[in-house]
């Protein structure tokens, strides 16, 4: 038992020190070369820009959607039209045969 506690003490001991004597890390800008493909991707902190990314791609989203949309509506249109001409038809061929 002195041994698990000795063990447990001892870690914790070592991840607090780990912790409290951890070199901080410098935030420096980093430099990319002109032309490189992540120069207008990242921030002067080094974070990606992702609020663009993320708009773009609901952007993207958002265009397909309603490029569906449309086609759907379209579609229901003619399926409309279709359905109303054949009714036509037969709606004509039944007076025509009750006469």
């Amino acid at each position: 038992m002195r041994f698990i506690i000795g063990l447990l003490l001892g870690f914790a001991g070592g991840f607090a020190g780990a912790i409290l004597f951890a070199p901080e890390k410098k935030k420096g800008t980093v430099q990319w070369p002109e032309g490189h493909p992540a120069a207008g991707g990242i921030s002067s902190n080094g974070n990606r820009k992702v609020s663009g990314s993320l708009q773009n791609a609901i952007r993207s989203v958002q265009d397909r959607v309603n490029e569906a949309w449309e086609e759907a509506r379209k579609a229901s249109v003619e399926a409309e039209k279709e359905m109303q001409s054949r009714y036509q038809e037969s709606a004509g061929r039944k007076a025509e045969a009750k006469k």
